[in-house]
């Protein structure tokens, strides 16, 4: 309050209030901007240093919804303000068809950074606000990119919120299986055509992340071009960041990039991997869950229901395979569809009694259920697939329960745990076409 009054509405001056007076500065120092940014608008922080530039509107958020801990300023922004238009009884309007990265507000870039380039928002010819990729002619062998993370964008940035004791949970929000689509217009007064490709960063063994492209393609001065490229296998590695990569360019010039995004079910394998960020990638919601077991993933859960999450929201209709081994556990099993730690289908063996299709939300509910032998100790071969409203639970590829339920649409999968522990050696997630 302090800084707020005596700030007089400079965004600059009142940080410097807040920033040396009392305790817990630093969300004393985000509430303060969210009541500027309120009261003026983006204007607010466009006095004095640059502060938006080194942000680059990147958030780093810490949520059971797996896929949503990393995101943007725009993305979240987006978000609150569709569900303020339900809410009232509008319809959601997304810019660009919906598009992941839009750049439709002013100096926003969603993340994206350049390497051996600058990047910024401008109107493209079009008239439409696009991200502006400004690059110098290249030497031969060089080349540049703007990518965005979608991923903990190193391991050492990882290590760095562990020694904090604030953990960056979060799963990669792009996956193999999924294509990513651009399109981009290289400006009219580039003096020669370039090359361009999309690229990613993923993690190897050695927790580095490597470069990777699509072939590239040549695009002339005043040309419009769509990219697509789905994603390969990456032997159940991270992706870290995604992005466009100039792979050669005689000369200078702007690449306008009108929109980035991905569609699709992923198609990827999950299990122990040399190096450490393969279990970074999951979110963990259980008391015990650790690399140093022999099976990928033991859960142990003292009390209660717990989750170990993986994946994101633009996950529809798709199917998860998992072996689970019970050991003297009140429930285990998988989860689809999972929106964070009370929202999610699950098909969960019971010892003694059998299998149950789960809906978590609000509350728990039973939507079907069968008796069967189940033990503990022996492994079963669980899958779900979702599609539409209908959710199929098959073990030993046996389909043994199925029921319909239009409550949840979307979302990652999950290994669940009631009270006890269970081992999980493979989780494979495909297309339903796949099955």
């Amino acid at each position: 309050m302090m800084a707020l009054l005596h700030g007089a509405g400079h965004f600059q001056d009142s940080l410097k209030i807040v920033n040396t007076a009392g305790w817990d500065t630093d969300c004393n120092s985000g509430n303060l901007g969210c009541l500027l940014g309120i009261r003026n608008g983006l204007a607010a922080f466009d006095e004095g240093v640059d502060w938006r530039g080194p942000i680059a509107d990147i958030c780093y958020v810490p949520t059971a919804d797996s896929g949503g801990g990393i995101t943007d300023a725009a993305t979240e922004a987006a978000r609150i303000a569709s569900m303020g238009r339900k809410l009232n009884g509008f319809e959601d309007e997304p810019p660009k068809d919906g598009a992941r990265y839009h750049f439709s507000h002013p100096g926003s870039v969603q993340g994206f950074r350049g390497r051996e380039c600058v990047v910024s928002n401008l109107k493209a010819p079009n008239g439409e606000r696009a991200l502006a990729i400004h690059f110098d002619a290249l030497p031969s062998g060089k080349t540049a990119q703007a990518i965005t993370g979608t991923f903990v964008e190193s391991h050492e940035t990882a290590r760095y919120f562990e020694q904090r004791g604030y953990g960056l949970m979060a799963s990669p929000i792009l996956h193999p299986g999924q294509t990513i689509s651009t399109d981009v217009l290289l400006s009219s007064d580039a003096e020669q055509a370039i090359e361009i490709a999309l690229c990613i960063d993923v993690f190897d063994s050695e927790n580095q992340a490597v470069s990777l492209q699509e072939g590239s393609i040549g695009i002339e001065p005043g040309e419009h071009k769509t990219l697509s490229w789905k994603i390969p296998s990456l032997d159940g590695y991270p992706i870290a960041a995604a992005g466009l990569e100039i792979v050669t360019a005689p000369a200078g010039g702007i690449l306008y990039v009108d929109r980035y995004d991905w569609r699709g079910s992923p198609d990827v394998v999950l299990e122990r991997r040399q190096g450490s960020m393969w279990h970074r990638a999951w979110v963990n919601g259980v008391d015990s869950y650790g690399p140093r077991y022999p099976e990928s993933f033991r859960l142990i859960q003292n009390h209660g229901t717990g989750l170990l999450l993986y994946g994101s929201r633009d996950w529809v209709d798709y199917r998860m395979t998992a072996d689970v081994t019970p050991h003297l556990v009140a429930r285990s099993g998988i989860a689809t569809r999972v929106q964070g730690l009370r929202r999610y289908y699950a098909l969960l063996l019971k010892p003694g009694t059998g299998a149950q299709l789960v809906r978590e939300l609000d509350g728990t509910r039973v939507l079907a259920e069968v008796p069967m032998s189940i033990d503990n100790y022996r492994t079963y071969e669980l899958e779900m697939r979702v599609r539409g409203s209908q959710i199929e639970g098959y073990i030993d590829h046996q389909k043994v329960l199925s029921e319909s339920d239009i409550e949840l649409t979307e979302g990652g999968i999950g290994l669940v745990i009631d009270t006890g522990r269970t081992a999980t050696q493979r989780v494979q997630v495909a297309p339903l076409n796949m099955a």
